[in-house]
């Protein structure tokens, strides 16, 4: 194994952790923000509309790796706010920033993660993102922005802005053509078993299973099936390898 030209980092849970996820909050927060409610929805009720509308975007979920293609935010939310009466003075991406930040703030970096950074900088080894979010890359960016100011990722690219979703192979090869590079040439790092180590492996780029911070229940059960993939419970173990070799 040589060393990497280029890591890609997952967002959640390996570079920053939602210290929590409270829909409710979210909701709260873009209702006190309306306009006009003429139906007086309450923020329970918003989450039934948001799960009825989850249901009908499921059914699109066609492909082999059963994820369907990634739908924005923003047309999500257009679809349930019209269909409720709900106005806005706001524009769209202010109530995205407003739902998600309200939804799972505070969000901090992960344990040791600025300090890989800062190291990877050191040694040349270029960095990058790749997220499964239905929010956008400037929402995304300002809360990577806010927990890790000194970072130097070239690209941050959500799911959101592309239709692919991890473990999607496409996705991946679409990062490898922004960073013009094979996927030899890369390393992939995160907490779920499937989007990034399966996924990445089977695209011919090296995985690495990040264990430190399973808070999501589904990265607890699942485990990688690849062989090969590497795995790490601290991000100083990942800089102790790379010093290494």
């Amino acid at each position: 194994m040589t060393k990497p030209k280029m890591i890609l980092f997952d967002y959640g849970q390996t570079l920053c952790t939602e210290r929590w996820d409270d829909p409710l909050g979210g909701h709260r927060a873009v209702l006190a923000a309306a306009t006009s409610n003429p139906r007086h929805i309450t923020p329970e009720q918003l989450e039934e509309a948001y799960h009825a509308m989850d249901g009908v975007v499921s059914r699109l979920a066609e492909d082999p790796w059963k994820t369907g293609p990634e739908l924005c935010w923003h047309a999500f939310a257009r679809a349930i706010f019209e269909s409720l009466d709900l106005k806005f003075d706001l524009d769209y991406q202010q109530l995205e920033e407003l739902h998600w930040y309200e939804r799972t703030e505070p969000t901090v970096a992960v344990d040791y993660m600025p300090e890989l950074l800062e190291f990877l900088h050191r040694e040349g080894i270029r960095t990058g993102v790749v997220s499964n979010l239905c929010f956008n890359e400037k929402t995304l960016r300002k809360r990577i922005d806010k927990c890790l100011p000194d970072h130097h990722f070239e690209f941050i690219m959500v799911s959101s802005e592309y239709a692919l979703r991890k473990p999607m192979p496409e996705f991946y090869r679409l990062a490898l053509t922004k960073a013009k590079l094979s996927a030899q040439d890369v390393w992939f790092c995160g907490d779920n078993a499937v989007c990034d180590v399966d996924g990445p492996m089977a695209a011919g780029i090296q995985g690495i299973w990040y264990t430190g911070a399973m808070l999501n229940p589904e990265s607890c059960r699942l485990h990688p099936q690849s062989e090969g993939h590497l795995e790490i419970r601290d991000w100083r173990e990942l800089e102790r390898m790379l010093t290494e070799m």
